[in-house]
């Protein structure tokens, strides 16, 4: 073991007092006092400003002090005295005028002057205005559970379906999209998945919609329907109609309602576009053998030719989708003489909306009405090869 020096390390030496030790306070003093120095060579600058005597304390020892001597001192450690109260008193001093506490005195470093730390000046919350979420006078109508729980099971199955086409994206023939299965399902049931969800979402929104209420129509004015596409990108051309009260737009369902269908009809319009793609791809393509026929019947009665299977999916698929497109609230030539005013017409689901599918140019997305046309653009292919007699 080594032998105890007799003068310690000068890194050994304590060089702050007694009384800013103990409130852990930073002491400054001119010199700082070393083994040999007597206790009061030098005071520090607090002990200084406030006349009480400046004790440097005992100097560091080597080697770890006795555990009873310790607990001792922590257990029986003496109180505050009268000498102390100043300095107590004083720490309320320290501070910037005012309660500026954003004023610091960094003397750690030797930079002898105040610092201020720019803040910037918030207002409280109470006083913060926040947008908000609906219009004030907007009612909120819940639905019923029972239309709730149909929406959240027609919204895994639609979940289902779009996952299972989305596998033929890498390799998108009509053929191996009906001859492969995964899961038990093949492109023949996908396809009779997509039709009967598409339906079953058209009429929970439909009763969703009566709940709030329809607009007062008359089927004697007709005028002239504009393209849906142009009408997507300027509503503006929707023909006259009967303009909605201001009580039809007062009424809306919760966010949780609203946010289903629109998760429902953005996997809708993506597993139709998968499907429509693999379709007209393959009906496109004059390499790629002729697409075969389903075992399909309308009203118990068997549909033979293939592309009247076809022509009927596409009509089916474009008369339900306009009509969601229309009660949802999406640009429509009829949305001017309608009774549906819209389910997602107040802005905030609108953005939402647009949000999921993209492609927004004006006030909504576009993306609805390009399937649209996709649809009909595969369902003429499939008129003319059956009027050329190249469907068979």
């Amino acid at each position: 073991m080594h032998s105890p020096s007799p003068m310690p390390h000068p890194n050994q030496v304590r060089s702050a007092c007694q009384r800013c030790r103990g409130q852990k306070l930073r002491c400054v003093r001119l010199s700082a006092p070393t083994a040999s120095s007597s206790s009061s060579s030098s005071s520090c600058a607090r002990c200084s400003r406030l006349g009480l005597s400046c004790e440097p304390g005992p100097q560091r020892r080597i080697g770890r002090p006795a555990r009873r001597d310790a607990a001792l001192v922590k257990a029986s450690g003496p109180g505050p005295s009268v000498d102390d109260m100043p300095f107590l008193d004083s720490l309320l001093d320290d501070a910037a005028p005012g309660g500026d506490w954003a004023v610091v005195f960094d003397t750690q470093f030797g930079l002898g002057g105040p610092e201020t730390i720019p803040l910037e000046p918030w207002p409280r919350i109470q006083d913060m205005e926040l947008p908000p979420v609906l219009e004030p006078s907007c009612q909120v109508v819940t639905p019923s559970i029972g239309h709730f729980e149909a929406l959240s099971r027609l919204n895994v199955d639609i979940r289902k379906g779009l996952e299972h086409v989305e596998r033929y994206k890498v390799q998108p023939t009509f053929s191996f999209f009906i001859c492969a299965t995964h899961d038990g399902m093949d492109g023949y049931k996908n396809a009779q998945m997509l039709m009967t969800h598409a339906q079953q979402f058209l009429g929970i929104v439909k009763a969703l919609h009566r709940q709030l209420g329809t607009r007062i129509t008359s089927t004697q004015a007709n005028c002239p329907s504009p393209d849906p596409f142009k009408l997507a990108l300027d509503p503006s051309v929707i023909g006259p109609g009967t303009p909605s009260s201001p009580g039809e737009l007062s009424a809306t369902h919760d966010t949780p309602t609203l946010l289903l269908v629109i998760s429902c009809y953005v996997q809708l319009i993506k597993h139709i576009e998968t499907a429509l793609k693999i379709v007209y791809d393959s009906v496109s393509n004059p390499v790629e053998e002729y697409v075969v026929g389903a075992p399909m019947s309308y009203a118990d009665v068997p549909v033979i030719n293939v592309s009247t299977q076809f022509i009927l999916f596409c009509e089916l698929i474009t008369h339900v989708i306009a009509q969601v497109n229309l009660v949802l609230g999406l640009p429509s030539p009829w949305s001017g003489r309608s009774a549906w005013t819209g389910l997602l017409r107040h802005q905030r689901y609108r953005n939402l909306l647009n949000a999921e599918l993209g492609s927004v140019e004006g006030a909504w997305t576009t993306r609805p009405a390009r399937l649209l046309e996709k649809t009909k653009k595969c369902k003429e292919i499939f008129v003319e090869l059956s009027m050329l007699g190249l469907d068979s």
